[in-house]
């Protein structure tokens, strides 16, 4: 059932070409993991693939399925392309330009129809939720004369942020047994792709091949490597005479898993799941646009799939983890970005339980008073380097208890919230500290960038406004005034009042010292050191 749709109408007579290489699109696991790619089929960035698995560390996000050449065979010399690749020397393979109808994304999954003469061929990709598992379905929808379908996968095992011509050197190991094929690198300890034809029967002819010198134009315009080699096994292949539908599965999970859903089953979850999203969300994000901002906010909303560690302590605890993606390709979990977005992404969506969790989450990360700033991949623990991001997190409770009243959650981190606040106080990495002269938080050090103005290249901190920063005080002060209330209602009077205390100081001080009356404006930093 389509609850929102979103359409691309494709005509070759009047659009250009290259807007089926710029427009892209993204799915999305629930762990991390993701497929992307641009309209066209072609693969511009190092972040472009089918399956892009969330791997435990020390692996991280892997790019494990990178392409897939897709062929209409009429007749032995009758072939139709309908993907694209762009190779050295000019060499650009637009395939769909001639044959695309429509792109649309639709209840936010992306879907791609085709008509070959009399053909109208359907393209839908979909991953499973919390599996590094992808579907990659084909339909016909109309058409008398039916072609073979053929489907070459191409594969470069590497990690999604490696340039794209290092990784893990092809050729890589094909293993069968029945209609299951396995793709491994002897000399890593990456898990194999696993890939099959979900049909019965499925053909598939071995035929290496190593694609030479794909162009990835993105990373060129960047200045990147742009130029690498896939490697592709052979193509599987299948006669759509007596058929109506195909879907190659590729995936990191055991058989056992990949088996469990067929391609219709794992279509009719993924709509049940998304219907019960809109569900739950507030009356006025169910239809139309809103809906379609619930359906993309979803992608943020993560089970992080590195930290298995993480994900034990939780459930030891009757508790669950979740955490937020800043962005996509590139980004993983920043602790600004989540308790900034926490409202818009899980509240008014509805997701008040996993809002629950993800401040749970990372409060048990707490660190000197610090919420991590952000979580590389391939890691287990968090970097700390952050003024504002744990100043964040008081404002994200306080919308979380606005939407919930959940007094249990406010009871298990009173403790943490205090122990954060008498580290402000008392000082704390980064020089993050109180100064006792006019109670404002001051905060730097040499070689880090502690504020949202975080550029860094090299050894050069762009933007250092090392000193004591106009939204770092606002947010100290609003944290501190929560952080009485909360003593107060919890039985903390001695709390409530010393923090209330702190917080008198610090709005005073704030509008003596950052308020420039002649100018009508707050100074950005006051006490500057950089």
């Amino acid at each position: 059932m389509a609850f929102t749709t979103r359409s691309l109408p494709w005509d070759k007579t009047s659009h250009s070409r290259e807007l089926l290489l710029e427009r892209e699109w993204l799915v999305t696991n629930g762990l991390g993991g993701f497929a992307s790619g641009t309209i066209s089929g072609a693969i511009t960035r190092r972040y472009h693939g089918l399956l892009i698995a969330a791997l435990p560390a020390p692996h991280g996000r892997m790019v494990m399925w990178s392409h897939v050449s897709e062929f209409l065979r009429f007749g032995d010399d009758d072939v139709i392309s309908l993907g694209a690749e762009e190779r050295a020397g000019g060499q650009l393979n637009l395939g769909a330009a001639d044959y695309l109808h429509e792109f649309r994304l639709e209840n936010g999954l992306p879907v791609w129809t085709y008509h070959v003469r009399d053909l109208v061929l359907e393209k839908r990709i979909l991953m499973l939720h919390l599996q590094n598992t992808v579907h990659v379905i084909y339909r016909i929808l109309e058409g008398e004369k039916r072609p073979r379908l053929e489907l070459r996968p191409a594969f470069f095992f590497r990690h999604y942020e490696s340039p794209v011509n290092e990784g893990l050197a092809a050729p890589y190991r094909l293993s069968a047994v029945e209609d299951r094929y396995e793709i491994s690198d002897a000399h890593s300890r990456l898990p194999p792709l696993r890939i099959k034809l979900a049909i019965d029967p499925a053909q598939f002819t071995v035929l290496p091949q190593i694609i030479h010198q794909v162009v990835y134009r993105i990373e060129q315009s960047r200045g990147y490597a742009y130029e690498g080699n896939l490697w592709s096994p052979g193509f599987f292949y299948v006669d759509m005479h007596e058929r109506n539908m195909a879907a190659l599965i590729g995936s990191t999970e055991e058989w056992d898993i990949i088996n469990v859903l067929a391609p219709e089953g794992a279509t009719a979850a993924e709509e049940e799941r998304r219907a019960k999203m809109l569900d739950d969300a507030l009356p006025e994000a169910r239809r139309e646009f809103p809906a379609e901002l619930v359906f993309a906010g979803d992608q943020f909303i993560i089970t992080p799939g590195g930290r298995a560690e993480e994900t034990a302590r939780a459930h030891a605890a009757g508790d669950e983890v979740r955490t937020v993606i800043a962005g996509y390709h590139w980004f993983t979990d920043w602790g600004r970005d989540t308790m900034i977005s926490l409202e818009g992404l899980a509240l008014v969506s509805g997701r008040c339980l996993e809002a629950g969790y993800i401040l749970r989450t990372f409060a048990h990360y707490v660190r000197d008073g610090l919420i991590p700033n952000m979580f590389p991949d391939r890691e287990k623990e968090g970097l700390y380097h952050t003024a504002d991001a744990t100043l964040w997190f008081f404002h994200a409770l306080s919308r979380y208890l606005h939407y919930t009243d959940d007094r249990t959650t406010l009871h298990l981190l009173l403790p943490v919230l205090i122990d954060i606040a008498e580290h402000h106080l008392r000082g704390t990495r980064f020089n993050i500290h109180v100064d006792p002269e006019d109670g404002l938080l001051a905060q730097g050090r040499e070689g880090y960038q502690l504020t949202w103005m975080d550029a860094k290249m090299g050894d050069w901190v762009v933007t250092p406004r090392r000193g004591k920063a106009v939204e770092i005080n606002a947010l100290w002060y609003n944290a501190l005034e929560l952080l009485s209330r909360w003593c107060r209602e919890e039985g903390e009077g001695a709390g409530a009042e010393k923090y209330s205390d702190a917080a008198k100081r610090a709005r005073d001080s704030f509008n003596q010292r950052f308020w420039f009356a002649d100018g009508g404006y707050l100074f950005d930093v006051v006490d500057c050191n950089g």
